[in-house]
């Protein structure tokens, strides 16, 4: 049953987006897997069947984000922010909450590798179905008004131009590739090109940038040097289609980028105009505009101002722990290229989230969950058994 809520939630995580898509009633099917894992983590939990699970670690890092946001929003309430607003704000990190079934699930291997093949499926999935989109647009087999009433309406895509489009779960794209290209079948490299492909299509830059960043650190960090000039050789022909070519040919992809940047540029500015030793200790709490604005794109300038540096470290957190256990996996580790997958793709999260909120919403928060707890698992598994390093040494 365990295993099967979990195959089900982090299928609908991957491909769902922010969750909209899949509406029951009032809810979505989003909030009710979310009440599942909860319900479940807590009956197992209270049964005490959770040795060796990681459990202990999903609780405390629930504490500290149940103490770090709590504080924020009685810091909110004192400065007369509303509440449902705060509460909106809270909802997109309360993933949080799903870290102790997250943590049980994953304490077992065969899960984590069932979780890098849903993440390797689930990419397929979405870039098929966009590629399949473009061509149908492109043969008029789809008609581009009522594909982009249908859409927008939604509130989960945003047209580029009348080909092609943004999807906020397009970022496991991203992640789907770094998994294809760090795996060691050959046989996958077709399904990770045709991924990679898609990406491209996006025409994203903070997708490009984050993706291009994590996957030529991996690459290095697995010393596999003739693949590294091959991906140096593909981001730089994608850098120029997206960045040169695509722009040059359509007005509305660079005016877009052109006011993205700006509103970045304002945001640093206020914050840095606005500081005070309030702010850096305590954070001005939640619902406290940045700007004229509740959201701002970078991840941690959102962090800082409204939680302090405290807020800062925790959201540092996940990235230091995914470090600590990446590092205790030898090179040599059967497990290494799988480790490398899932603490670069949570780099990837880390990059893409000083542009695009990814780190403290469901979408990008429950991935670096799960790298957590999968390269904690693997970790423990390279320490028990050191022969497999020393035997891959001798072959």
């Amino acid at each position: 049953m365990m295993e099967t809520l979990f195959t089900i939630t982090l299928l609908e995580l991957f491909i769902g987006g922010s969750g909209r898509l899949l509406e029951v009633g009032s809810g979505t099917v989003r909030m009710i897997l979310f009440a599942g894992c909860l319900v479940v983590s807590l009956i197992t939990a209270l049964s005490n069947r959770h040795k060796n699970s990681g459990i202990a670690l999903a609780f405390g890092l629930v504490i500290c984000y149940l103490t770090v946001h709590l504080t924020a929003l009685l810091i909110g309430l004192t400065k007369g922010n509303d509440l449902g607003t705060m509460m909106v704000e809270m909802q997109q990190s309360l993933y949080w909450l799903a870290a102790p079934f997250l943590a049980l699930v994953l304490s077992s291997h065969d899960m984590v590798t069932h979780a890098a093949k849903l993440i390797r499926v689930s990419g397929v999935v979405l870039a098929l179905g966009y590629i399949g989109v473009i061509v149908a647009l492109l043969l008029s087999l789809i008609d581009y008004r009522e594909l982009y009433i249908a859409l927008s309406s939604t509130g989960e895509f945003m047209f580029r131009t009348e080909t092609f489009f943004f999807y906020k779960g397009f970022i496991y794209l991203a992640i789907s590739a770094v998994f294809f290209i760090s795996t060691e079948d050959k046989s996958l490299l077709i399904w990770g090109t045709i991924v990679i492909m898609a990406l491209a299509l996006t025409l994203t830059r903070g997708f490009m940038l984050a993706t291009a960043l994590s996957v030529v650190l991996l690459l290095f960090t697995q010393r596999r040097w003739r693949h590294l000039c091959m991906a140096l050789i593909v981001i730089s022909t994608a850098a120029i289609f997206i960045l040169i070519y695509m722009p040059s040919q359509e007005n509305t992809i660079s005016d877009s980028r052109d006011r993205s940047d700006m509103v970045r540029v304002e945001d640093f500015s206020y914050i840095v105009s606005n500081t005070s030793v309030k702010t850096i200790l305590i954070g001005e709490g939640l619902g406290t505009l940045i700007n004229d604005r509740r959201q701002v794109e970078n991840t941690f300038l959102w962090a800082f101002w409204r939680l302090g540096i405290i807020g800062v470290l925790f959201w540092l957190t996940p990235l230091i722990l995914c470090l600590v256990y990446f590092t205790r996996i030898g090179r040599h580790d059967t497990n290494f290229r799988l480790a490398s997958a899932y603490f670069f793709s949570t780099i990837l999260i880390y990059i893409q989230t000083l542009s695009n909120p990814y780190l403290n919403n469901p979408i990008g928060l429950s991935f670096v969950i799960i790298a957590i707890f999968s390269l904690r698992t693997m970790s423990k598994n390279s320490a028990r058994n050191p022969i497999r390093m020393t035997d891959n040494l001798k072959k």
